[in-house]
């Protein structure tokens, strides 16, 4: 949980800081699952499943090749392979929520 405050006391490019004492009172209104009593999930459920474990763990190392796909194009002319720009010119990945 501490390990949790810490990450989420910086915020992100998406998510503004959150003060400790803005989590602790959180923490107080819900308690120590920091959900509200309508969520089937709490942190301490997220923590405990294999499946957000194995999401956290890294599959690639520094220097591997990245996992090929295939998107579909925006100007709609059909779709397009991450491997077609391998050795060609520099391609960068942005993952993130705009919600």
């Amino acid at each position: 949980m501490l390990a949790m405050m810490r990450a989420v006391s910086r915020g992100s490019a998406v998510d503004a800081p959150w003060s400790v004492p803005g989590m602790l009172v959180t923490m107080l209104r819900h308690g120590r699952r920091l959900a509200p009593a309508d969520s089937p999930l709490g942190l301490p459920d997220i923590n405990a499943s294999p499946i957000y474990r194995d999401l956290s763990t890294p599959k690639l190392a520094q220097g591997d090749d990245a996992v090929d796909f295939e998107l579909p194009r925006l100007d709609g002319g059909g779709t397009i392979r991450l491997s077609t720009f391998k050795g060609v010119k520099p391609v960068a990945l942005v993952f993130g929520s705009y919600t």
